[in-house]
Formats: C-alpha cells, sequence, structure tokens
C-alpha cells in the first residue's frame, strides 16, 4: 500500500492555495452574477465551495498527520460529492476543536451524508442545470440553462449569491486558520535552529 505522497508541511501551502483559488472563483461567480449571467454565476459558485472542501479535507489531512493510501485519498479529494460536503463537516477543525475525525472516517461520514439526504441526486441536478444541456427522458424534452427561468437562479438554493457570499466568508475565516497554523510552525522551526 502506497501511502499519500504529499508531506505534511506541503499539505498546509496546498490548503492555502486551495483557500485561495475558492475565493477566486467566489469572486468570479459574484461577478458573472452581477452582469445577469446567473446560470454561470451559480455554476462556478458550487465550483468554489467544493474547491474550499479540497482546502478543508488538505488541512485535515496536515492536522491530523495520518498515512492514508493513495487510492484512498484520491476517492476523497477527486470526489466531487465530497468536496462539497467537506466543509460542512468539519465545523469541529475550523472552529477551535481538536479534529475529531481521521480522514477515513470523514470519507464514510461524508458518504453517509451523501446517501442519507438523497443528496446524489440533487448533486447531479445543481451540477448541470446551470451548465448542461440534458435530455430529460420523462418528460421527453430537452433542458437548457439558456432556457431557464433566470428568476430561479435567485432562489436558494440556487442563487449564486447566497452561495458566493458565504464561500467568501468562509475563505476569509479559513485564511485566518492557515496562517495561523504557518505563523505557529515557522516559530516552532525558529525554536529548534
Amino acid at each position: 500500500m502506497k501511502v499519500f505522497p504529499i508531506p505534511w508541511g506541503e499539505a498546509l501551502e496546498g490548503c492555502r492555495l486551495a483557500a485561495e483559488n475558492a475565493e477566486r472563483l467566489a469572486e468570479d461567480s459574484r461577478v458573472l452574477g452581477r452582469n445577469n449571467r446567473v446560470q454561470s454565476a451559480y455554476a462556478v459558485s458550487l465550483d468554489a465551495w467544493e474547491e474550499l472542501g479540497k482546502a478543508v479535507l488538505l488541512f485535515r489531512y496536515f492536522k491530523q498527520k495520518e498515512d492514508i493510501s493513495l487510492e484512498d485519498w484520491r476517492q476523497i479529494l477527486r470526489d466531487h460529492k465530497h468536496k462539497r460536503v467537506a466543509w460542512v463537516h468539519s465545523m469541529d477543525l475550523l472552529y477551535g476543536e481538536t479534529p475529531s475525525k481521521p480522514v477515513l472516517q470523514l470519507k464514510d461520514a461524508l458518504e453517509r451524508a451523501i446517501n442519507e439526504e438523497d443528496w446524489g441526486k440533487w448533486f447531479d441536478l445543481e451540477r448541470e442545470i446551470g451548465v448542461y444541456v440534458d435530455w430529460l427522458d420523462l418528460k421527453e424534452h430537452w433542458r437548457s440553462p439558456c432556457q431557464i427561468d433566470k428568476a430561479l437562479f435567485h432562489a436558494v438554493p440556487f442563487d449564486s449569491e447566497y452561495w458566493t457570499v458565504a464561500a467568501i466568508f468562509q475563505c476569509k475565516h479559513f485564511r485566518e486558520i492557515i496562517e495561523g497554523e504557518r505563523r505557529e510552525m515557522a516559530a516552532k522551526m525558529a525554536i529548534s535552529q
């Protein structure tokens, strides 16, 4: 079994970069929404949440310094559904508590949440509604983001501004956490030298 190849210190840098990218995506979503490109704004806001989830998963890995197989890590880090719900299931880590779930247990918790809430069904619709043209078998017609009433994209859960504002707020909070960890690491290195 090959162990996850990213050194723990580098996981923190990946976490910082992912949080920075999530904030960029959220700002892009805001610009799109203000220019009445609400379908695209919504899709990009979901991408911001996924990238924020990736940052959270990397941070959990960094904090717990847990060995994890490359295969398990890829299943967690590359799964869009896991990344989307990672933030919600990491409040312990994000608000000052000692992480309560190792990464592999978190994977199980995320999968349970996705299945129990029947979230998997909604996830596909959420990802596709603002981006793709799809054939709807049951209704025997096409669905296109260009033809969906834009008013739909001004109501939760399809309101990009809701997701964007929340992502920007969470990114700022998370960047403070990451910076605190970076300062702590630098102080420990200075003491050891």
